[in-house]
């Protein structure tokens, strides 16, 4: 007993003497940096020297809050002595031991934090200040801190080009945080974002964003007198909203931005921020035709600027604008404007790598001046006919190409991402139209598909990739399913960033989000950390591997003024330009419009077939194209307007009977978003259970949603195929679908569809509620065919350079290997019945495209007058995997009695015959 009480105590005056000892610890530590010297260098050193003595006394194995606390101020004091190598060491060293108490002192924790991510930012090391500031903001602080991470995160994520990461990241703080210091410097800091994003601009705008930044705008300049904050940070503010001014157009208050910014720094003796509203300034001038002002701007720049990214951006800006219709005289200052931000002193010029475009810091600005280098090569081909010109545009474009897809890769959100496919579009109908020139179809083709669904293809391989690592499925659909619904509640926020309620909305699914992802990667930490790349099809592996003999294919590049394509059999390479495509896309509008039209008059008919024709001739345009066409099986890859055009309606001939002289009646068609895409798809290996889920609520809960009186009789009559499930009326719901369609070879929604017209989200509608296109990306298809049976399950909101963002994206997307598709609103009875022959052409053990086609001559040979124009019959289209499907009907009872009793004889026919074998034995 005694033994026993004299080990508590000596314990117990271990444990206070040890704390006496902590005690004493932080009071010397104190002691030390209270220390006054008149030569503060010299006093830095001292302080050093006077911390390193007292920490060899310390026994290092007791791992202290108070020994964390030391190795953080010896690392403050080798930065504060320029060694920032050992203070990196110490400040390691310091979060080691103050990890360990996190929960009590977790702005220690993320003093030392920040402090090693300055230092990191100081020595260049960008990537590992990164994982520092990710790691303070992973721990959700409410300290200053973690505000100054989440805004250092965003601008870092910004400069590489993601600028959606940053933003979302902003808006989660500025949900959260309600002090108006920090509500205003959030702010500035998103209109900072959206200045860069709009600086320099060469794709299209959104008009959402500009009303985003007038919201944001109008809370800065009510609040900013209630504010500490610096003057700088308003007149930062005001420089960026004059660039999203200028990119939408509203150059007069743009000019006063400029103009009010450059006064403003003018006086303040900051020349560098003076002479960048200069140089926005002159950029202005140059717009409005103002040349002597501008080229004045620019000259006061070079002159006086000392930030190499002005410089640069002078000479870019006065070659572009240059007064002078020689495009050689334009290409010396895009070529400078590169060599001076890659602070390069060679005279003559060579087109950088992308490790130094990257490593330079300024990718961003050189991707600008290097489209304006190609685009003037390009013009300088044009002028002189020397084809040496589009070598070196080719050149460039390459490099633009790979400097696009590196920002593109290493965006985080799919808006960036896009944001960064749009960039691509317009240099890769540039790269496009110098293949022409250049007669290299090979080439070209590398280029068009880099023009589409780039992003389905990324995110086709991530799915594919997160499959095999046997994450539960219900956990990927929660995923999913709060990914979506933060990225709703984001895109809300951000449009109105001053509604309390939807704020604290946002913040609080934010949080819910996170504390899921946190336990997921706990559990399959390699499931968070996917990221994939994308590879691209060449066009020898796209003949090989996807068309025969009897085959051929053809891939578009298009946009309001040019267009290119290359045909293909398994013999030939065909590449073409489109004639004057502006007038082709105005046709095409009227073309369009007719097709969706039940009724046409005479006049208009004959329009039609003429219109018709005209683009059919304009879209192949070579030699014997008919010839090369008919009996065919034709695999189309569209571009922008084409996307929603079933070329099997356009008239081969303006002559004879229309139904006729349809596409179908001499090809079979099919479409593909792309072949890299197909290829993705391709690798997908489905093993569904059972082969027909058909769904038809027929009558919906929503009664803004017509009753569809056929669809019960054409849905019940596909129960004759054999494992085949039918949901009808109140058991077609959104919970069967989720329950249900993983398991089935064929998917058939016989539905309404339609687009939200705010969100411009896709939608289909099952009996009580809608699916949207969002939740269709967590379910794990097994289907070789989706048929979507409801009006407009092809359209949705585009996307340049990524195509329409569908429900047939949807279910390609999640494992589906083809989706047949409406384009417009189907007629019920008319769609009924193709969609009733292409059933009986598969189980005939046709192609699914093939199936298609004979439905719908079918249609044609049956019909007359109006009803065999396209809106009736043409809708449909099939997007993806041809080959055909085994179906089966069941056996009807008839035909089981009949086999029994058929049985029955033959078996009673064998006995008499053994029974009359033995009787004459």
């Amino acid at each position: 007993m005694f033994s026993f009480i004299k080990k508590i105590f000596l314990f117990l005056l271990f444990c206070s003497y040890t704390a006496f000892s902590q005690n004493e610890l932080a009071q010397e530590i104190d002691a030390i940096l209270q220390t006054e010297h008149s030569d503060k260098e010299v006093g830095n050193k001292e302080k050093l020297q006077q911390l390193l003595y007292l920490l060899s006394k310390q026994n290092k194995t007791a791992k202290t809050p108070q020994l964390g606390n030391l190795y953080a101020e010896i690392g403050k004091y080798y930065y504060k002595n320029k060694s920032n190598e050992k203070a990196i060491v110490m400040l390691k060293k310091a979060l080691q031991i103050q990890e360990l108490y996190k929960k009590e002192s977790l702005e220690i924790l993320n003093k030392t934090r920040n402090n090693l991510a300055w230092i990191y930012f100081y020595e260049g090391r960008e990537s590992e200040r990164y994982k520092v500031l990710e790691q303070l903001l992973h721990d959700d602080g409410n300290d200053k801190y973690t505000l100054n991470a989440g805004i250092d995160v965003a601008v870092l994520e910004t400069k590489k080009g993601d600028f959606y990461s940053g933003l979302n990241r902003l808006n989660v703080l500025l949900a959260r945080n309600n002090a108006i210091d920090e509500e205003i410097r959030l702010r500035t800091v998103i209109v900072w974002i959206y200045g860069k994003m709009y600086e320099n601009v060469f794709a299209s705008k959104k008009p959402s964003d500009f009303q985003i930044v007038k919201k944001h705008q109008l809370k800065i300049e009510k609040e900013f007198n209630n504010t500490s904050l610096n003057t700088n940070d308003l007149y930062t503010a005001y420089n960026n909203l004059a660039n999203v001014y200028d990119a939408f157009g509203d150059t007069e208050t743009a000019l006063q931005l400029y103009s009010k910014v450059e006064s403003y720094y003018k006086t303040q003796g900051d020349i560098d921020k003076s002479l960048t509203a200069l140089n926005n300034i002159g950029l202005l001038y140059s717009k409005q035709g103002k040349h002597k002002q501008a080229t004045r701007c620019y000259q006061e720049v070079i002159r006086g600027a000392t930030a190499i990214a002005q410089i640069a951006t002078a000479y870019d800006n006065m070659g572009y604008f240059l007064n002078t219709n020689v495009p050689l005289d334009k290409i010396p200052y895009f070529q400078k404007a590169i060599q001076i931000l890659l602070e390069q002193k060679e005279t003559t010029f060579t087109v950088p790598s992308l490790a130094i475009i990257r490593e330079s810091g300024y990718q961003q600005d050189l991707l600008v001046y290097l489209v304006d280098l190609a685009y003037h090569y390009v013009e300088a081909y044009k002028k002189d006919g020397n084809k040496a010109y589009l070598f070196q545009a080719k050149a460039v474009l390459y490099r633009i190409d790979e400097l696009v897809s590196l920002m593109r890769y290493e965006s985080n959100t799919e808006q960036s991402k896009l944001f960064w496919i749009e960039k691509g579009v317009n240099t890769y109908m540039l790269a496009v139209e110098v293949c022409y020139g250049l007669k290299k179809p090979d080439e070209a083709f590398y280029f068009m598909e880099k023009n589409k669904a780039l992003l389905l293809q990324e995110n086709i391989k991530l799915f594919q990739a997160k499959l095999e690592l046997e994450v539960p499925k219900s956990l990927q659909e929660r995923e999913y399913k709060l990914h979506y619904e933060l990225m709703a509640l984001n895109k809300q926020f951000q449009e109105y960033p001053n509604d309390h309620l939807l704020k604290q909305k946002y913040s609080k699914k934010h949080k819910e989000f996170q504390q899921f992802m946190d336990s997921l990667q706990q559990k399959y930490p390699d499931y968070v950390k996917i990221k994939k790349g994308i590879e691209t099809i060449t066009i020898d592996k796209a003949i090989t591997t996807t068309i025969s003999n009897e085959d051929c294919f053809v891939t578009y590049i298009l946009n309001e003024k040019e267009g290119y394509g290359i045909f293909c059999t398994a013999k030939e390479k065909i590449m073409f330009k489109i004639s004057d495509v502006p007038a082709f896309q105005k046709n095409l509008v009227v073309l369009k419009d007719y097709m969706k039209q039940p009724i046409l008059d005479k006049n208009e008919m004959v329009h039609f077939k003429q219109l018709g024709y005209d683009v059919f001739k304009s879209l192949f345009p070579f030699k014997g194209a008919l010839e090369k066409i008919t009996n065919k099986k034709i695999i189309i890859v569209p571009d922008d307007t084409l996307l929603n055009l079933p070329f099997e309606a356009l008239p081969i001939r303006t002559n004879g009977v229309l139904s006729e002289n349809y596409l179908v009646s001499i090809a079979e068609v099919s479409y593909l978003q792309s072949f890299s895409v197909f290829e993705k798809i391709k690798q997908k290996e489905n093993k569904p259970a059972k082969k027909l889920l058909a769904m038809a609520p027929y009558q919906f809960e929503n009664k803004a949603l017509q009753e569809l009186l056929r669809s019960k009789e054409a849905m019940e009559a596909l129960g004759v195929y054999q494992s085949s499930d039918i949901f009808t009326g109140k058991q077609a719901t959104k919970e069967n679908f989720y329950k249900y369609s993983s398991d089935y070879e064929i998917i058939h929604l016989n539905t309404h569809a339609g687009i939200d017209s705010i969100t411009q989200t896709p939608w289909i509608s099952f009996q009580k509620n809608q699916l949207t296109l969002n939740e269709l990306y967590g379910i794990n298809s097994q289907a070789e065919l989706v048929i979507l049976d409801a009006c407009k399950t092809n359209d949705g909101e585009f996307a340049s350079g990524e195509g329409i963002i569908s429900l047939s994206r949807g279910f390609f997307y999640n494992g589906s290997k083809s989706v047949l598709a409406s384009l417009w609103n189907v007629n019920e009875k008319a769609g009924n019945e193709i969609i009733d022959a292409f059933y009986t052409k598969l189980k005939q053990g046709k192609s699914k495209s093939k199936a298609l086609q004979l439905a719908k001559i079918k249609y044609l040979k049956e019909h007359q007058f109006s009803e065999v124009l396209p809106y009736y019959w043409a809708s449909f289209t099939l997007t993806g995997d041809t080959e055909s499907i085994n179906i089966s009907k069941k056996m009807s009872y008839v035909e089981i009695l009949f086999i029994v009793l058929l049985l029955g004889l033959v078996l009673g026919y064998l006995y008499y015959k053994k029974k009359r074998f033995f009787l004459k034995k």
